[in-house]
């Protein structure tokens, strides 16, 4: 398979299909957010409006993939050059897409996508091809096969690999009987304190959560490695279906508890929260996440709610456990997955990954050191 040579080629087949293969080409970034939208399994992080923002223009690739001149698959590919070495990484996060919601999943197509991206940036341009695949309580199994297949190589896992679903194809009833014991207990407790919730889209969303979120920053002295940065253009996208929604929960007309929730795909994904200091004491995380709930159940598209993932020695860990219930489920998030094709990219690729580790270990302890160092100063966190 040959892939069309210039990004600014339109993005449409190249070659006749047989049937069974797959065509490819790049799209113009223009194009791509429109052409996620039928894939079910579609997340930020293969967005244009996210890695727009996180990564410069000639660092993203997009490839979509064809059969029958139907679209199937596709991947938005970040690229890190190492000319000194002539080598690179070629990274695909959460991707590729393979799950259209009109098709019934087939694994082969997952198959075939790999093996092109393979030959493109392993084989023919000599990069270190590295996939970083998200939990999924229903397809993480399929989909670890199938990168064996292609000749993957497990690599790093994550420190706290477990992700906490809730299921949202109940009623309402049944959800709340799902809830464990404890967790039930506390949401009576917490609807007791007279809190109102509001659900917010778009600009609005996002200038009512930016101020609670800043706050809650200051307060805790939070080192935050998030991309937040991404949050007002996706608020704002000009695609619908990628706009996340807020719940906001307040008392008294006083804002204490907002979430942002992304709906893009066939899960429902917790991405940020914040909340004031009333937030504990009111409860208030009960009754956010109950109203999120009952939002989510009446959205036929949303099979998961995908809270997260929580060290197991963390007060979050049981908080999400319960809530994820006796119908839930708690997935492993899969390790890292890399193509090397010669022996040079695979010690590479073991260096990289080496040091990309450490320098997280690293930036984490050195925020530490400063929050302890500004607090015996008496200048807060920011040295205000």
């Amino acid at each position: 398979m040959k892939l069309v040579q210039s990004m600014n080629d339109a993005s449409k087949p190249v070659t006749q299909d047989t049937g069974t293969s797959l065509q490819a080409c790049f799209v113009n970034e223009q194009d791509w957010d429109e052409m996620l939208a039928p894939f079910v399994d579609v997340l930020h992080e293969q967005t244009q409006i996210f890695n727009a923002h996180r990564w410069q223009g000639d660092c993203l690739e997009r490839i979509a993939f064809y059969q029958n001149g139907k679209l199937v698959a596709a991947a938005a590919v970040m690229l890190k050059h190492l000319p000194l070495l002539k080598s690179g990484l070629a990274v695909t996060k959460w991707g590729p897409l393979w799950r259209r919601a009109d098709k019934k999943p087939d694994p082969q197509i997952l198959k075939l996508a790999l093996e092109h991206l393979v030959d493109l940036y392993a084989h023919q341009r000599g990069y270190i091809f590295s996939v970083f695949p998200f939990a999924d309580p229903d397809f993480a199994d399929i989909a670890e096969e199938t990168y064996q297949a292609c000749g993957f190589e497990a690599g790093e896992s994550l420190t706290s690999p477990n992700r906490y679903f809730v299921n949202c194809q109940h009623s309402e009833a049944d959800a709340r009987a799902s809830l464990l014991q404890k967790w039930r207990y506390n949401l009576k407790k917490a609807e007791k304190n007279n809190l109102t919730v509001r659900e917010l889209k778009g600009a609005e969303g996002f200038e009512a959560f930016m101020p609670l979120y800043e706050a809650m920053l200051n307060r805790k002295n939070f080192h935050d490695a998030s991309a937040i940065d991404t949050l007002e253009a996706l608020s704002v996208t000009k695609e619908a279906y990628l706009q996340p929604d807020y719940v906001m929960v307040e008392k008294e007309g006083e804002p204490v508890a907002c979430a942002v929730i992304d709906m893009s795909g066939d899960r429902a994904v917790y991405l940020y929260g914040a909340t004031s200091d009333r937030a504990l004491p009111l409860k208030a995380g009960y009754v956010m996440h109950w109203a999120i709930m009952k939002l989510l159940l009446k959205n036929p598209r949303i099979d998961w709610y995908d809270l997260g993932g929580a060290d197991e020695s963390s007060p979050l860990h049981q908080f999400k456990r319960s809530f994820v219930g006796k119908e839930g489920k708690i997935a492993i998030t899969p390790p890292y997955y890399h193509y090397t094709a010669t022996l040079k990219s695979k010690i590479l690729c073991k260096l990289l990954y080496f040091i990309r580790r450490y320098q997280g270990v690293i930036r984490y302890n050195l925020h530490g050191f400063r929050v302890r160092l500004m607090e015996r100063l008496g200048l807060g966190a920011h040295g205000q």
